[in-house]
């Protein structure tokens, strides 16, 4: 039994990511605080968040499948969010131009 009428089951995903593991998790705080909250998570740390608030009637089916359809859309669009690479560590997020690029190959083979 939920202990806070009218709260939604929220989702929960383990998302990897270039050898790593985020986990995105959304949940709705109930019709006393009318809000949907997405945070992801690497290691235990909250790396990001987004919050939804919504208003009007909170009762009902229809309600339900309104809030539960946000949910989950504003779920799926962290998980793309965290694929795309935004949650990466900041090595990992470095865009590096072509001659960048060029330039650190040269640099490693003339020192090898």
């Amino acid at each position: 039994m939920c202990d806070n009428p009218g709260v939604i089951t929220g989702f929960n995903t383990d998302v990897p990511w270039r050898g790593l593991v985020f986990h995105v998790q959304t949940e709705d705080k109930g019709r006393e605080n009318p809000l949907i909250e997405t945070l992801v998570y690497r290691g235990g740390e909250i790396l990001g968040s987004r919050r939804l608030a919504y208003s009007g009637q909170t009762d009902g089916a229809e309600a339900e499948k309104e809030i539960a359809r946000l949910m989950e859309e504003q779920h799926k669009a962290m998980i793309l969010e965290v694929k795309r690479g935004r949650f990466a560590p900041e090595h990992e997020e470095e865009d590096l131009s072509l001659d960048e690029i060029v330039l650190a190959y040269l640099a490693a083979r003339a020192g090898s």
